[in-house]
């Protein structure tokens, strides 16, 4: 009888942290390391205004969408913000993740997510004589033409949001070199909603 109640009790306390932690991500906060320094992201950021009319328009060239779909493809799963800061502190700030950015360098210049990496989308087609260094940057192992993604990253791709699909590029080249489908995930809102929620952005 005790013992069932010490589990019983274990279990409550297991829900509440789970509970509390959710908590914390829905009020937009999130405070991990990356890259050896502290990063620390935040709602009602002082300067949200200027960057939520910066990322307001469509982007001049959107094609082949000027509204991004949903899902990027099958098996790759769309998150949202909370999820994004869960993923910046269970995987970016362990090292088992990288939080992408799939804009090109001009784009990110105007403001990006704290602790993510810029992967330009062009950077993984197949016409880049890099491609190769680039996936084994993110943790992948090539024999003969062959890659084995099991010790690769964890990826959250995003862009400038649903005005644009630069995220969506990158990920049909990474899904067309073998990356496993399990590890990608596709943040649609990009720097368009993240921008409109007051979340913290650095330039």
């Amino acid at each position: 009888m005790i013992f069932k109640a010490a589990i019983f009790a274990a279990a409550l306390v297991i829900q509440a942290s789970a509970a509390q932690a959710q908590d914390h991500l829905t009020t937009g906060q999130a405070s991990f390391i990356f890259d050896g320094a502290r990063i620390e992201i935040g709602p009602r950021a002082p300067d949200a205004v200027k960057f939520a009319s910066r990322f307001a328009s469509l982007t001049p060239s959107c094609d082949p969408f000027c509204i991004a779909p949903l899902s990027t493809a099958e098996g790759v799963d769309t998150v949202i913000e909370p999820q994004v800061l869960d993923f910046l502190i269970n995987a970016v700030g362990r090292n088992e993740g990288l939080l992408v950015d799939a804009r090109m360098p001009p784009a990110r210049a105007l403001g990006y997510i704290p602790g993510s990496v810029n992967l330009p989308h062009e950077t993984l087609s197949e016409d880049n004589a890099f491609r190769d260094q680039i996936l084994k940057a993110l943790g992948a192992r090539s024999f003969e033409d062959i890659y084995n993604f099991s010790d690769a990253q964890k990826l959250i791709i995003y862009d400038n949001g649903p005005s644009q699909n630069d995220a969506g590029l990158l990920i049909s080249h990474l899904i067309q070199v073998g990356y496993p489908l399990d590890k990608i995930k596709y943040y649609r809102g990009g720097m368009q909603v993240w921008s409109v929620l007051a979340l913290t952005i650095q330039e």
